[in-house]
């Protein structure tokens, strides 16, 4: 489907959203051990191997679902599995991301 320039830009922006949501979620996890090592907890290789675990792992993940895919193939995952709303999107191009939301079993 064609999207218009201004309806693409949203899309876009609502897919940098979708990923910086799941980004911060990740990251809390990581706070975490930041937080173990700032009361001695965990020693600074146990944090510096749960970054390195953290950027080959969840980091590069999203990255990859995120930068490697275009918005329209992206958004449904995203709209499925609640990380943005259908009231956020276009209207334009809500019934077919409806619909694309599907293959996702929702």
């Amino acid at each position: 489907m064609n999207y218009s320039k201004a309806c693409y830009k949203q899309m876009r922006q609502l897919m940098f959203k979708a990923y910086e949501k799941e980004l911060s979620l990740e990251l809390e996890t990581l706070s975490g051990q930041f937080q173990l090592w700032g009361k001695e907890e965990i020693t600074a290789w146990e944090l510096e191997d749960a970054i390195h675990q953290f950027h080959n792992g969840p980091a590069k993940k999203l990255y990859s679902r995120y930068i490697n895919v275009p918005p329209e193939m992206i958004l449904p995952y995203t709209l499925a599995k609640g990380i943005i709303s259908f009231d956020d999107c276009p209207e334009e191009i809500r019934e077919e991301m409806a619909m694309r939301t599907q293959i996702f079993g929702e």
